[in-house]
C-alpha cells in the first residue's frame, strides 16, 4: 500500500472535509486510519464500498453455484416443460 493511503486519526479530525473530498474525487481510493501508529479502521467512498459488497455477492453466488454443481443428479432433475406445468396458474 501507498503510504498516502494512511492517515492518522488526528489529521482525519482535523482534515475531514479534504479527506472525504478526496474519496469523492477519486484522487484517493481508501484511507487506513491509523491511531497510534496501528491500523484501526479503513474510510471509502460510497461507491467503492458498494464496488466491493457487489463483488463479494459475485463471489458468493459463484461459490454456492460450484457446490451446487458437485451435487447435481440429472435423474432429480426437472425439465422446464414439468416447471411451467407444475406452477401454471
Amino acid at each position: 500500500m501507498q503510504t498516502s493511503d494512511y492517515i492518522s486519526a488526528t489529521v482525519l479530525s482535523k482534515k475531514t472535509a479534504h479527506t472525504l473530498d478526496s474519496l469523492s474525487s477519486g484522487e484517493n481510493e481508501k484511507f487506513i486510519i491509523l491511531k497510534n501508529n496501528k491500523p484501526k479502521a479503513i474510510l471509502m467512498s460510497v461507491n467503492a464500498y458498494e464496488a466491493l459488497e457487489e463483488e463479494l455477492e459475485d463471489l458468493r453466488l459463484t461459490s454456492l453455484a460450484l457446490a451446487r454443481m458437485q451435487t447435481f443428479s440429472l435423474d432429480d432433475a426437472i425439465t422446464h416443460k414439468k416447471m411451467l406445468e407444475k406452477f401454471e396458474k
